[in-house]
């Protein structure tokens, strides 16, 4: 690239119409703004050339260049299964890849299609020409997933990966947070702790359950199957294993069951927290349950990552694989309390 002109603080406030101090706090990563704004900053910082050492030093230390010579074209395959979450891990992909001026494009995938229909859809969405390719969790089927596996691209799975998968994989932790779940209310004093949703359509959903099984015996306590909700059910089978189990408290392992289940035992007379504790693993705060405690699942966070690791395996392609998992806290929320 040729000799890029100076860049200021001062050029950068006049730009974007923002303080010297706001943009100097946004670029040492500081607090004190919103995350729209921030990235607003470093997408304009990064554009016009200007970085500071330390940016420039942590940048080159994972192989990705600070001022990208020409853009490159990343693809995102998901399913409109899992539209909820993909919103925010759309948006992390997509923010961390704009800041170096490359492009996001989304695509779903919804059928379970012959060889000859999968490489007809590839060639329409162009896929063989990316740069890259994000592989996103609850695709329809593992058929799918493997097919796009097999393809000769770079590629992220945001998912746990199955054995012997020969790629790079990031996601957020399930299992994390399913351990952290049990141990608060263990902590608290629940013995009885009743375990709610699927516990194998999905990897991810395996995951939970295994993670429920592991943590409640660390504490030893009783976690067989019979005493658990899971695959489908509603209202009365909901009922009838209250009434089995008596649990003083529940998990509910799957964002889509959480609205649903405190309907349900509002509907069966039970007071959230004062009669039954409940914690749900959210993909985000929950409209219906304002106050859910819910370990956090950094979603989005999770794109940044995955982007980074994208970016870092297209200037190493002959290091080792990697599996990362991104853990987050615990919101406290208002409907787990002390038995």
């Amino acid at each position: 690239m040729g000799t890029r002109k100076t860049v200021t603080l001062h050029d950068l406030s006049a730009e974007l119409g923002l303080s010297i101090q706001t943009i100097s706090k946004a670029l040492a990563g500081k607090p004190g703004m919103s995350e729209e704004t921030r990235a607003r900053i470093a997408r304009t910082a990064y554009r016009r050339g200007y970085l500071t050492v330390a940016q420039a030093r942590e940048l080159a230390s994972r192989g990705i260049a600070p001022y990208p010579t020409f853009q490159l074209r990343f693809a995102l395959i998901q399913s409109r299964q899992s539209t909820n979450y993909n919103t925010l891990l759309a948006e992390g992909l997509r923010r961390r890849l704009e800041l170096l001026d490359h492009r996001l494009e989304c695509h779903t995938l919804d059928e379970d299609l012959s060889d000859s229909a999968f490489e007809e859809w590839l060639e329409r969405i162009s896929l063989p020409t990316a740069d890259g390719l994000f592989i996103a969790p609850r695709l329809l089927s593992d058929t799918t997933e493997r097919k796009l596996f097999g393809l000769s691209l770079p590629k992220v799975l945001i998912n746990y990966p199955r054995p012997l998968s020969e790629l790079d994989s990031v996601i957020w932790d399930v299992y994390e947070a399913v351990c952290m779940a049990v141990d608060r209310l263990v902590r608290l004093g629940h013995k009885r702790i009743m375990y709610v949703g699927d516990i194998g359509s999905q990897r991810g959903f395996a995951r939970r359950w295994q993670a429920f099984q592991e943590m409640m015996g660390e504490h030893g306590l009783v976690c067989g199957l019979e005493s658990q909700l899971t695959g489908d059910w509603d209202a009365e089978a909901l009922q009838d294993k209250l009434n089995e189990v008596q649990p003083t408290a529940i998990i509910a392992g799957i964002d889509e069951d959480i609205e649903r289940l405190f309907r349900h035992l509002d509907e069966l007379g039970y007071r959230v927290p004062e009669g039954l504790s409940v914690i749900g693993l959210a993909n985000g705060p929950v409209a219906a349950v304002p106050g859910l405690s819910r370990p956090e699942l950094l979603i989005r966070e999770t794109g940044y990552k995955a982007a980074d690791k994208l970016l870092w395996r297209l200037a190493n392609g002959s290091e080792p694989w990697e599996h990362i998992r991104i853990a987050g806290p615990f919101c406290e929320g208002e409907t787990a309390r002390r038995v």
